[in-house]
């Protein structure tokens, strides 16, 4: 039971911490009077490749350690209990690192800005997938093959949005190694 309610919790903190991001990303962008940074079928796309496989791996996970040795949790806790702060913590870093970037590259055309403020949105809540795993650390590389997998193929329908004829339908387009280098880190 310890297990399956600390994966439901991983579950809910990774959904509505990315969830914070993309909300944030948008708001701000209209309150700051941008042009939109993601449109919306590249928000369904966001959501498609993020919320979907890597989500369902996290229901998966294996346990904490000693988590046998733990007390037990009292019966209202919140599930959102130590939650919190993550969510708003790695909203704020997601909002801030993606509209940096959205309003860097907006200088020369803005589907390049799109692709790369899509790109990095993608890329940190992936990452935000491993940080979701763990209240102790802020990035857990612990064994979770569905993860990994969920993670790669995630990464690889990405790329294949951005390089193939796909991209015109997301209105993108293809990514330098110097924008790579930029989305990365």
């Amino acid at each position: 039971g310890r297990i399956i309610y600390d994966n439901i919790k991983k579950f809910v903190r990774y959904l509505l911490s990315a969830n914070t991001v993309e909300i944030g990303v948008i708001l701000f962008a209209l309150l700051l009077n941008l042009p939109l940074p993601l449109l919306p079928l590249q928000l369904l796309w966001v959501n498609l490749v993020t919320d979907g496989l890597p989500a369902l791996a996290l229901c998966v996970d294996t346990p904490e350690v000693n988590v046998m040795k733990r007390k037990p949790r009292h019966i209202a806790e919140s599930i959102l209990k130590h939650t919190y702060s993550f969510i708003l913590l790695s909203g704020l870093i997601g909002t801030l690192i993606v509209l940096g970037l959205f309003h860097y590259f907006l200088d020369f055309v803005v589907e390049k800005a799109r692709t790369i403020a899509l790109t990095s949105l993608i890329f940190f809540e992936l990452f935000l997938a491993f940080s979701a795993r763990s209240e102790k650390s802020v990035f857990s590389l612990k064994r979770n093959k569905w993860l990994w997998g969920a993670v790669f193929l995630s990464i690889a329908l990405h790329l294949i949005v951005i390089y193939t004829p796909l991209n015109i339908a997301f209105q993108l387009t293809p990514l330098s190694i110097m924008e790579w280098i930029w989305v990365v880190l």
